[in-house]
């Protein structure tokens, strides 16, 4: 478990809310909560056990438990704690209850548990926190938060009580294995019958049956081999007058194939004649005339770009002749431009002058407006002066007069600490009181069942043995009347000629008749009844008393403690009395006192008067003193603005370039800011008008140049394309006269045929080849028909008895198939009822084994023995920091009851008790085994990190031990461990690296600080 945040509000002396939010606490792996006694640090403990469980060890459920733990100052009460479990789940744990209206009353306690999923708090079905830590509240109080004086409970626990500690935290119950090795045997018992069942069923199969059919099936294979032969000589003989019929076949159809490729001669070798003509054609003629296409396309496409170019250098002149005209217009103005920026800076300067005439207007006008503020203030100021030394005067003449405070002061300390302890001594007699009160009840109890309680438990234990001897005696006379009872039934069932069941004669002289056996056993029961009875009563009472008893001893107990209390209380208030030495005072009687007091208040109270009066005049003094000051400043300030405004105007107008500054004198600052936008526009304007035209002049006679050199160059290109197609006509002309072509459109007509010539080649020479192939297939049937002297006769009478034979055959395979079939099926049977009879022979062995694990597994001594195992592991795992902390001196064992002690290697290696270890040494001793523990824990939870907290003072170790164990304590965090602790002691809250501090406020309860 990783704790993340915890908020606690109205338990115990928490009154106001408080957080703790221990991801700050926790990174640094050792964190610690200190505070003085009383502060409020065990409660931090208590309230998450108590919000996880709903348990206190403080108090139970009788003892008005959330009224108790709600603080006497708070109306409700709220714990809210959110952790990370062993499997890295994060839940959050709530409990709640108020007050109700009659004070000593609270309402119900109520508990809530949430689980973060995704991205919100989901409600939980249940609110008990052993469902998500996997400990109940017992050894979560040993193992993860260890509270106050219960540090050293794991080491003294006694053997059975660690194991069944050891049971539940490392669930050793599943070593319990007596129940489910009785469901083995059950399970193999079961499997036994079943394979006698199964083993029934082969009565029929044996090794001499499959013998039998074996010697069957050899017999069946041979006869199978001899036909094969005979239908395979017969097979070839066959063969080779069907090989003379295929031939002779063949042949016939050969010839027919001939005669068709003769009658497709002619059309072939057209074919061929016109394929010659077209690929001639397509080599002499096919390339020169695209060329002359394409030359003929170039031509037409350079004579539109001609006449494209002659038109668009026709309208870029027409707008360069516009752009030159607009150039002209702007020049005049463009030349005086230097004049208007001047004028534009002077306007600049007019403009300022124009401003400060208007804030010198203002500032007179304020400088004089303010002298007469300046003249009553400062009045106001020496006024105050006079007042404050005249109630300076009044006040030291009432403190020569003031009472002695120290006396006063010591009287009331007095009195307060008197009437404490009269009220202390009045609570422990009511405290004391009230146990004796409910002592006399107790006893009540006792004597109600009628029972003492000074030896109640020897009467409980006279009555357990009258019980059990009672019972006992039943038990015997119970057997003897079933034995008669059985006896009976075999009398009953006897008939004469027919043996005795019991002793095997046929002669029944005097057989057994039974009179009121089944009354008896009647009474017997209800005798049964009555004692089981009487057992359950006592052991309520016993229960009950064992109650009343501890409740008893506790009340005893704390009556006296509160009795000795009361003795001290009364000597505390005897001294106190002793101490009072006022002689013009009573120890007994407060009224002088008061008088004394109620005279020292009312000077007090003059003093207080007076003092606030002088505050109030130095306060107003004050006020008046910066009002002065701020006027004068004020007035100051003016002053100096109206010099400097007066230079500006002065140092503008020596500036001016362009204009005069008499000329503008009634013009106001808004009418110059408009001559300046307008002057300020012309120059802008005429600035863009020049850099456009500029750039548009240059760009459209960069754009004619270009232009006439394009059609220059086109012009070129069409007179080189001309030549061209003449010449590329001529060798056409030329080349038709040569093959004899009237014109080109025969020659088209040729070529736009497209002939696939690879394809047609490819028949023509596969016409030719099947033609070569036939002719020569036909010859060497011819031959063969000639040399294998075929006849048909022969041939029909050998495919005859060729079918005959192979009919012999099938039969012969189908007889030996079924025979192998049967052969196969009772190898199959003969190996399953072997497999049957091995598998019984098994689970015979299976049943004396597990017979032998039965008396193994028989009560818990497993379990124990495991648990021993695990409690030796965990001393080894402590040793490694218990021999550290102790210099080598002492280690931890577990004796035979599964009990600790220590060997002692100072004196030789002897065993003792660890009950014999010093307070420090126990210390040591405990922290080494929670370590050890929580190691264990995190191992069998799979946890990544691992916490647990430890209440304990540390003040039973010296120094040296200290450093000892805090050495050790921080060697956790490399472990990924995390440990906090609560002490007192201050040396430990300087070393620990992350802290926080809780004091105990008498306004506002504990309070919680971060160090």
């Amino acid at each position: 478990m990783l704790p993340l945040y915890l908020s606690v509000e109205g338990l115990y002396s928490y009154q106001k809310k408080q957080e703790i939010d221990f991801t700050q606490l926790t990174e640094a792996g050792l964190f610690g909560i200190f505070g003085h006694v009383g502060s409020g640090k065990s409660s931090i403990l208590e309230a998450i056990g108590f919000v996880l469980y709903g348990e206190t060890e403080r108090l139970n459920k009788q003892e008005k438990r959330t009224y108790n733990m709600l603080n006497l100052k708070s109306y409700a009460a709220c714990i809210v704690f959110e952790f990370l479990n062993f499997e890295n789940r994060k839940f959050r744990f709530v409990a709640q209850w108020k007050r109700k209206k009659r004070f000593e009353e609270t309402s119900t306690l109520e508990r809530f548990a949430y689980e973060w999923q995704d991205t919100g708090w989901l409600p939980m079905d249940s609110a008990d926190g052993g469902l998500v830590t996997n400990l109940t509240y017992a050894n979560f109080r040993r193992t993860i938060i260890i509270p106050q004086g219960q540090f050293k409970e794991f080491l003294e626990l006694k053997g059975k009580d660690r194991s069944d500690m050891m049971k539940e935290i490392f669930n050793l119950n599943r070593f319990d294995l007596g129940p489910k090795t009785a469901l083995l045997q059950r399970a193999n018992n079961s499997k036994i019958e079943h394979v006698k069942g199964a083993l029934s069923g082969f009565e029929t199969v044996s090794a001499e049956i499959l013998a039998h059919k074996l010697a069957d099936l050899k017999d069946a294979q041979e006869l199978l081999s001899t036909t094969k032969t005979a239908t395979l000589a017969l097979e070839e003989q066959c063969a080779w007058l069907i090989q003379g019929k295929q031939n002779r076949t063949a042949l016939a159809a050969k010839k027919q194939e001939l005669n068709v490729l003769h009658g497709d001669k002619p059309r072939i070798e057209q074919l061929d004649k016109e394929l010659r003509t077209y690929e001639t054609t397509n080599q002499v003629f096919r390339e020169i005339l695209n060329v002359a296409l394409r030359l003929n396309k170039d031509k037409e496409q350079l004579t539109y770009k001609i006449e494209q170019l002659s038109v668009k250098k026709k309208d870029t002149l027409e707008r360069l002749e516009e752009k030159e005209q607009q150039w002209l217009a702007i020049a005049e103005d463009f030349n005086k431009l230097e004049i208007f920026r001047a004028e534009l800076e002077d306007l600049k300067l007019l403009i300022s002058n124009a401003q400060n005439r208007e804030k010198l207007t203002i500032l007179t006008k304020r400088l004089n407006d303010g002298k007469p503020f300046l003249e009553k203030e400062q009045k106001v100021e020496h006024q105050l002066s006079a007042q404050i030394t005249s109630k300076e005067e009044n006040l030291e003449e009432l403190k020569t007069a003031k009472v002695d405070t120290a006396e006063l002061l010591a009287l009331e300390n007095w009195y307060q600490a008197n009437d404490s302890n009269q009220a202390q001594i009045t609570d422990i007699q009511q405290r004391i009181d009230k146990y004796q009160t409910d002592i006399e009840e107790i006893k009540k109890i006792f004597a109600d069942k009628n029972f003492t309680s000074e030896n109640w438990e020897e009467q409980l234990a006279e009555q357990e043995r009258t019980q059990e001897a009672a019972l006992t005696e039943l038990r015997k006379t119970e057997t003897h009347l079933k034995v008669q009872l059985k006896l009976a039934e075999f009398a009953d069932n006897l008939h004469a000629g027919h043996s005795c069941p019991l002793c095997g004669s046929l002669a029944h002289p005097d057989p057994m008749v039974a009179h009121g056996l089944e009354e008896k056993e009647q009474e017997l029961e209800q005798q049964k009844a009555e004692i089981k009875q009487r057992i359950l009563a006592w052991k309520e009472n016993s229960i009950a008393l064992n109650r009343a008893a501890t409740r008893l001893k506790d009340m005893l107990t704390q009556q006296q403690q509160w009795s000795a209390s009361l003795l001290d209380a009364q000597k505390k208030q005897s001294y106190h009395l002793n101490q009072f030495q006022w002689r013009d005072f009573s120890a007994t009687d407060k009224s002088a006192f008061l008088q004394y007091k109620n005279k020292s208040k009312l000077a007090e109270d003059s003093i207080k008067q007076v003092e606030q009066e002088i505050k109030t005049l130095r306060q107003q003094l004050t006020a008046t003193q910066g009002k002065v000051e701020k006027y004068k400043v004020s007035l100051s300030e003016f002053e100096q603005e109206i010099t400097v405004l007066n230079s500006l105007t002065h140092q503008n107008i020596a500036q001016l370039r362009a204009l005069k500054a008499a000329d503008f004198t009634e013009n106001s600052p808004q009418s110059l800011a408009d001559l300046q936008e307008k002057t300020g526009s012309k120059i802008k304007f005429l600035e863009q008008s020049h850099r456009t035209l500029s750039e548009e002049l240059n760009l459209l006679k960069t754009a004619l140049a270009t232009v006439n050199a394009e059609r220059g160059i086109a012009k070129e290109q069409f007179q080189q394309l001309a030549q061209q197609l003449n010449q590329k006509q001529s060798e056409i002309s030329s080349l038709l006269e040569e093959y004899g072509f009237n014109d080109t459109m025969q020659v088209q007509q040729i070529l736009q045929k497209n002939l696939n010539s690879e394809a047609i080649r490819q028949t023509i020479q596969e016409f030719v080849m099947q033609l070569h192939l036939i002719q020569n297939k036909i010859a060497e049937l011819e031959q063969l028909i000639t040399d294998d002297q075929y006849n048909e006769q022969v041939f029909e009478e050998k495919t005859q008895l060729l079918r005959l034979k192979q009919q012999e055959l099938e039969m012969q395979i189908r007889l030996t198939g079924a025979l192998e079939k049967e052969c196969a099926h009772l190898q199959v049977e003969v190996a399953k009822k072997e497999k049957l009879v091995e598998e019984y022979e098994k689970l015979n062995v299976r049943k004396a084994n597990l017979t032998t694990l039965e008396n193994l597994f028989r009560g818990s001594g497993f379990v124990n023995y495991v648990s021993s195992i695990h409690l030796q592991r965990l001393c080894e795992i402590a040793n490694i920091r218990f021999r550290r902390l102790t210099k080598n001196s002492l280690s931890l064992t577990v004796n035979e009851s599964n009990e600790f002690e220590v060997i002692d290697y100072l004196n030789n290696g002897y065993q003792r008790s660890v009950k014999t270890l010093s307070g420090g040494q126990s210390f040591q001793a405990s922290l080494c085994l929670a370590l050890a523990l929580a190691e264990n824990i995190q191992a069998l939870n799979r946890a990544d990190r691992n916490f647990f907290f430890i209440d304990e003072g540390f003040g039973t170790q010296d120094i040296e031990s200290i450093n000892a164990v805090f050495e050790t304590l921080q060697y956790l965090h490399r472990e990924n461990r995390i440990v906090g602790i609560i002490s007192h002691v201050e040396e430990l809250k300087e070393r620990i690296p992350r802290s926080i501090t809780v004091t105990n406020d008498t306004e506002h309860g504990s309070q919680i600080k971060y160090n």
